[in-house]
């Protein structure tokens, strides 16, 4: 069962807001930019967050959405955040390591155990560690969403073991980590935007991809891709970033109710991600998706060259991440 529902009436109390605060003065427009549907968890996410600072600024500031891309590629959107150019964005980890090299330690793959594990990191001193570090790069870091366990999508066969992974060619996000991961399983990765994945997958230039079930499904990859396999091998976390000229034009009290809707969100995301994702993949075997549970041992096994190489600027923290294991 999509989110459609909930969206609408997000939009609809936006849309309301927007009409109060016009009567009182011109609002101030806060453009928040994300590049997956409105409907997906990322989309229901920022019209939360978007409807929440509309209402607490009794319309002073009007948070609007642009979904799907419309404002760029989340790599444009960094830097436009970093230009001043745009409010909000929300940036995957993968892309945001090209900025912020520390966050590539979230790349590794089979770093997080489970979400419980994931939870004590970034609910927790790590967590706010990274978003203040955002600083450095010349971004504001608002909250971490969860996005959840990325999984891999194939055209050409059900995926039981990890050699069934060779000579897949696969879409990657735009990060070295990524990359080395499926060329140690023998495939061939292919780093690409998500805007271009979905024709590059009808054209045949690939033939998979990688990404948690919920996003798998909102963009339609089972009419393109009919085998899923439950890899879990990256646990993937969203970055919400905010222009530090934005942010340092805030009052006080607009500031705290930026970071109160954002502190409210990190708890949402985490709930609607788990129910949505289970949702995701009865919606996904429901229109045909043969789902695999392959060994993950042997991947594990297969990355740890991954782990030993890319690991290496980041042991502190992996140790501090290991400890948190539950």
């Amino acid at each position: 069962m999509r989110m459609k529902k909930r969206l609408s009436l997000m939009l609809a109390v936006v849309c309301v807001l927007f009409i109060v605060g016009c009567a009182s003065g011109a609002p101030v427009e806060l453009r928040i930019s994300q590049t997956n549907p409105p409907d997906n968890l990322m989309g229901l996410l920022c019209e939360r967050f978007a409807a929440a600072v509309t209402e607490r600024t009794n319309g002073r500031y009007v948070a609007n959405v642009y979904h799907s891309g419309q404002l760029g590629s989340e790599r444009d959107n960094v830097e436009a955040c970093q230009l001043g150019n745009l409010d909000f964005a929300v940036v995957n980890q993968a892309v945001l390591g090209n900025f912020l090299p520390e966050l590539n330690v979230l790349n590794l793959p089979y770093v997080f155990a489970s979400t419980e594990h994931a939870d004590a990191v970034f609910m927790g001193d790590i967590g706010n560690e990274f978003l203040a570090n955002l600083s450095t790069v010349g971004l504001h870091g608002v909250a971490i969403w969860e996005s959840g366990f990325r999984n891999l999508t194939n055209s050409r066969r059900p995926v039981n073991s990890a050699a069934d992974v060779a000579g897949l060619r696969i879409r990657v996000m735009e990060n070295p980590i990524h990359q080395d991961l499926w060329r140690a399983l023998g495939a061939d990765p292919v780093p690409m935007s998500w805007g271009e994945a979905y024709t590059a997958l009808q054209q045949g230039a690939i033939d998979s991809q990688e990404n948690p079930a919920n996003v798998i499904d909102s963009n339609n990859i089972v009419e393109i891709n009919t085998n899923m396999a439950m890899t879990q091998h990256v646990y993937a976390v969203i970055f919400f970033i905010m222009s530090p000229q934005r942010w340092n034009s805030l009052s006080d009290e607009d500031k705290a109710i930026v970071s109160e809707a954002a502190a409210e969100s990190l708890i949402y995301a985490r709930e609607m991600s788990r129910e949505i994702e289970a949702q995701a993949v009865e919606i996904l075997i429901e229109g045909g998706m043969n789902i695999t549970y392959p060994d993950k041992d042997e991947f594990i096994a297969a990355s740890q060259s991954v782990r030993d190489r890319h690991g290496e600027a980041n042991k502190e923290i992996l140790a501090r991440i290991e400890a948190l294991r539950r």
